[in-house]
């Protein structure tokens, strides 16, 4: 094998040994989360692996190792479809530096702000376990329950930043029917023709460059051989919104499963925390109150970037319609307005959302209905609390 041939064997070996050790850390704090807590209480008898305590513990482990194994089954698959999708739409409208630059700083940038809230506390933790004196078996435990931690928050990473990616390009070609928008209804039908179509020309491909691709564009269809028509503009943004239409169907394809499952376990984790600072469970040890307060605000960084991303994103490709009507209601040619309607008719009956799974659109009423809902579920334990007292 060459070179590369070895890089690619050795990435997928390690990437299948760490989801391997991974997945086997869950089922372990799976399995033994009762008896951990019951070391840390100062021992139990005959405590059952099937107890309904450590349920904190057993959430984050069970969503890990789904996580893991959904991506693990996808990976292969559709990461290769999508990168083939961003290829395809490059040929069109190729990825700028300024782009690539604005994804890594981003990228860097939120990892940075979430391993901030996340790893010193976390830290801090075991290393108060450690001066505690608990059992390794303890500190094993809770190491395994923080780097799931962490694996879940670099999965909602990558998925925050290719939805990211997307909502860039989907705000390019606004810009674009923007722009088309604006020359036609300031220049004749004419100047129209020669001025509007000058930037999108270096998109017009042939269809030798094209061959392989998943939609292919074979030169100027209604201009001649040489000018540019205001349709075969249309045309051009029309491919590249579908291609980005398809790359964020791949996108929700693969992160389905684990940004839902990433929301779920935000969700519970920030409930039990509330109640525990609430019902005074952890005592007035301000330093466990100082964990309360910094994992409360891990789970709501994380839990609002990613349900503000997926909605920016499918508001930005939803905005298209605005400016096609726009562009429509002109005086245009028969050929323009006739690449106009299939391009309305497309955005219209397909659907443009991410769902976690086809189970929970992502939008800003989640943000809301998980208030409504932590609320109500926080007032009922509540009032079992009272009741038993």
């Amino acid at each position: 094998m060459n070179n590369e041939a070895w890089r690619l064997f050795w990435k997928r070996l390690i990437t299948v040994v760490a989801a391997a050790a991974l997945m086997t850390s869950c089922v372990f704090n799976f399995i033994t989360a009762p008896l951990i807590l019951c070391l840390m209480d100062g021992g139990c008898e005959e405590v059952s692996v099937t107890s309904l305590r450590g349920m904190y513990a057993r959430t984050i482990a069970g969503a890990c190792f789904a996580s893991a194994s959904a991506l693990l089954c996808k990976c292969g698959t559709t990461v290769p479809i999508y990168k083939q999708t961003m290829e395809a739409h490059d040929v069109y409208s190729p990825t700028t530096v300024a782009e690539r630059r604005d994804r890594s700083l981003f990228c860097a940038l939120y990892v940075t702000l979430c391993m901030s809230v996340t790893l010193p506390i976390n830290a801090l933790r075991l290393s108060l376990l450690y001066r505690n004196r608990s059992d390794p078996i303890v500190l094993v435990f809770f190491v395994f329950m923080y780097l799931e931690n962490v694996a879940m928050c670099l999965g909602e990473t990558c998925f925050v930043t290719w939805c990211r990616t997307l909502s860039n390009k989907f705000l390019v070609i606004n810009r674009d029917l923007q722009l088309l928008g604006e020359e036609m209804a300031t220049v004749n039908d004419t100047a129209a023709g020669k001025s509007i179509t000058t930037a999108l020309i270096a998109t017009t491909v042939t269809a030798a460059t094209a061959a392989g691709r998943r939609v292919t564009y074979g030169g100027d269809f209604y201009g001649g051989s040489g000018e540019q028509s205001i349709a075969n503009a249309v045309e051009v943004i029309r491919i590249r919104h579908q291609l980005i239409r398809d790359a964020l169907s791949v996108l929700v394809d693969l992160f389905g499963v684990p940004v839902g499952l990433s929301l779920l376990t935000l969700g519970v984790m920030t409930l039990f925390d509330i109640y525990y600072q609430v019902s005074d469970v952890m005592g007035a040890d301000s330093r466990l109150m100082i964990f309360i307060y910094m994992w409360l605000l891990q789970y709501t960084i994380r839990f609002s970037t990613i349900v503000m991303t997926a909605h920016y994103t499918t508001k930005q490709a939803l905005k298209s319609k605005i400016f096609i009507t726009d562009i429509n209601n002109r005086y245009l040619d028969n050929n323009t307005k006739e690449e106009l309607q299939i391009f309305l008719n497309q955005l219209s009956n397909c659907s443009i959302e991410i769902t976690a799974y086809d189970f929970i659109t992502l939008n800003t009423h989640l943000i809301s209905s998980a208030i409504v809902a932590g609320t109500t579920y926080l007032v009922i334990l509540l009032q079992f609390d009272s009741n038993d007292d």
